[in-house]
């Protein structure tokens, strides 16, 4: 396993690794994710549909789409790439040729990735090869003509524009307002019955509420609050017990336990994720 960080493309996270036993909790992501799988099967439920993606096929999850995995079979392997909004915003806006200052405003419109399992053997082979000149630090020209390359013919064929952007099911007034309150105090050991205060709901319809319109439970909402705040504090010096109580985990075990099921990787090995300076 090896994790890495590109600051130059906008700390896009870089991922190799195999999973023999390891499920993925159902989880989100605030940036796209896109990657190649190179050995066995990945078996995940997006977007509501279970899907296999076999070796040599691409997977792709957009932000805020709920997905799980875990091998089919005995084991898996992949490269991944987590590309920010921002990233493939810019990519699309070259492709269609909208170049101008306030790129990516076009109807409130945002690419979004139309299938999750993506069956192109000449972009797989490109994607790994440009995984592979990242983790082995090629020179950076090559690196950069490799990623256009790949990562604008993903965008240009396998992306649709979405004037709906990262919206999250049809997110009523209530659960938006829940939503806000776990944005806000997601340190903090939230009851149910605050939420469901907040929401003007009975504690039984708020869980079905909100399960329906954002696609997970408040607890696991706010499980991915606070490991987002850990990501940012994890680039830091903070140890990591502290950075487990700042971000409301009651434990750096109940920390390890929940970052991995939603990351794949413990805090440490995230933490020690070579971040490359481009300057």
């Amino acid at each position: 396993m090896r994790f890495w960080r590109e600051r130059r493309y906008d700390d896009l996270e870089c991922l190799k690794a195999r999973y023999y036993r390891h499920s993925y909790a159902p989880h989100t992501h605030d940036t796209f994710a896109v990657g190649v799988i190179l050995a066995g099967a990945d078996a995940f439920r997006c977007g509501g549909v279970r899907h296999i993606a076999p070796a040599g096929s691409l997977v792709t999850v957009n932000p805020h789409e709920l997905h799980d995995g875990q091998p089919h079979g005995d084991s898996f392997a992949y490269r991944m790439f987590y590309p920010s909004v921002s990233l493939i915003q810019r990519l699309a806006d070259d492709v269609t040729g909208d170049l101008s200052e306030d790129r990516g405003t076009r109807d409130g419109a945002l690419p979004m990735f139309r299938q999750a399992v993506v069956h192109a053997p000449d972009l797989a082979a490109r994607f790994i090869h440009l995984h592979s000149l990242l983790e082995h630090r090629a020179p950076k020209l090559a690196v950069d003509e490799a990623f256009t390359g790949a990562m604008t013919e993903m965008v240009r064929r396998y992306t649709v524009l979405d004037p709906k952007g990262r919206r999250l099911g049809r997110e009523s007034r209530a659960v938006g307002r829940v939503r806000a309150l776990i944005d806000a105090e997601y340190m903090q050991d939230l009851t149910l019955s605050e939420l469901a205060n907040e929401a003007g709901f009975s504690r039984f319809h708020l869980l079905r509420a909100f399960r329906r319109e954002v696609g997970i439970t408040p607890h696991a909402y706010m499980t991915g609050r606070r490991i987002a705040a850990a990501k940012g504090l994890l680039a830091g010096p903070d140890p990591l017990s502290a950075v487990a109580v700042t971000c409301g985990f009651y434990d750096q075990s109940h920390f390890n336990r929940a970052f991995k099921s939603w990351i794949g990787l413990t805090p440490g090995q995230y933490r020690s994720g070579v971040v490359r300076d481009a300057a």
